[in-house]
């Protein structure tokens, strides 16, 4: 397993280090809005596979390699925690945040990582265009959470961009990234490009 995600790892690096690169150091910049806009970046760039049009030429050839269809969905969202998390740690270190805002930060990043790499999924699954469709829930997550007055405001609580509880949130981000999971593996893209290649 240690080795699989070695080399995946190592592979994405080599074909996707450069536009990697550019967004984790746009990640330094210590505002969160900026950051969930990096986050999506990455997010569309890590996992072509996902994305409807390039989905069946890019998993003929991750399934060609030694990877199952689980580690093909898992292996990216590993990949982007891992940056996310070390370009983290480096900002709370360089502008000496406290432990516990260090990891509120890296907390916040994780849970809203979750979410929309689990509606990126499931956008693609259902057949529409996840890079385009991302960044139209990315503005009705806005919105929504800022619905007036915000402590009546129940989507406040879950959204993935305010976090107005973290727990409920949390729970949010974990359930959107099981389902993903789910139909991925089951309802989606496993069973399409099955059929489409026979």
């Amino acid at each position: 397993m240690i080795q699989r995600i070695e080399a995946y790892f190592m592979k994405d690096f080599i074909e996707k280090g450069g536009a990697l690169a550019v967004f984790s150091i746009m990640l330094f910049i210590p505002v969160g809005f900026f950051r969930t806009i990096f986050m999506i970046l990455m997010i569309s760039v890590v996992p072509p596979h996902l994305e409807q049009r390039r989905r069946r030429e890019n998993i003929s050839a991750l399934t060609s390699l030694p990877f199952s269809y689980s580690e093909i969905f898992w292996f990216p969202f590993a990949f982007l925690l891992t940056i996310v998390i070390t370009v983290q740690l480096a900002v709370s270190g360089i502008i000496g945040l406290t432990i516990y805002d260090a990891f509120s930060q890296i907390l916040y990043s994780l849970v809203f990582l979750t979410a929309y790499y689990g509606i990126f999924t499931i956008l693609s699954v259902v057949g529409l265009s996840s890079t385009g469709f991302i960044w139209l829930f990315w503005v009705a997550d806005m919105v929504l959470g800022s619905i007036q007055p915000q402590s009546q405001n129940l989507y406040r609580m879950i959204s993935p961009i305010y976090q107005g509880n973290e727990i409920a949130a949390i729970l949010f981000s974990i359930t959107l990234m099981g389902v993903s999971a789910y139909f991925f593996s089951k309802k989606g893209v496993t069973r399409r490009w099955k059929k489409s290649s026979m």
